[in-house]
């Protein structure tokens, strides 16, 4: 899929879950919406966090969960125009800046206590948007993962938040980059 085709495409609600118009991975499952809401419910209960970068709106579910856990500064980038539209009718309700934009187009000029990371990267995107997360050294960093979706044999150090939801279990990873 093409940057412009990411930009203009429609969020499309499916059986599973949703997809951008014209892009065959869902970006957004249906059943991950209590699991990622929880994660960041335990995420700010346990780290106390009072600005967020959050990466990616999709629905808001995450966004909403943090502004109900009282960040005082939210900044959400999002690149697609509809969803983009979208949060910005969902903002009337809450407190955040919402930008239209890729991640790796936004240039930090503060310091956040987390940057926290929903997004799906495709293509070449991904090594722009790692590049991206590069220029965040020394802050904390997190992303929530279901089970099956983390590698393998993977051994991880802590910090990380383990907790299941409707039978599914997830992990809410945070480091320190």
């Amino acid at each position: 899929m093409e940057l412009q085709e990411w930009i203009n495409g429609e969020l499309v609600r499916k059986e599973h879950g949703y997809y951008i118009e014209g892009e065959d991975e869902c970006v957004l499952y249906h059943h991950e919406q209590h699991g990622i809401k929880k994660g960041v419910e335990l995420l700010c209960k346990e780290y106390k966090f009072e600005s967020v970068l959050e990466l990616g709106f999709g629905m808001g579910w995450t966004a909403t969960e943090f502004q109900k856990q009282g960040i005082k500064r939210h900044v959400i980038i999002e690149p697609n125009k509809g969803i983009y539209e979208s949060a910005l009718e969902w903002n009337k309700n809450h407190n955040a800046e919402i930008l239209n934009m890729f991640s790796w187009e936004y240039e930090p000029k503060e310091r956040f206590d987390l940057v926290y990371d929903d997004i799906l990267a495709f293509g070449n995107t991904r090594d722009r948007h790692n590049e991206f997360i590069n220029k965040f050294k020394d802050q904390w960093y997190a992303r929530c993962m279901q089970w099956k979706c983390l590698y393998k044999n993977a051994v991880m150090e802590k910090p990380y938040i383990d907790y299941e939801v409707n039978e599914t279990k997830y992990r809410q990873i945070i480091e320190k980059l």
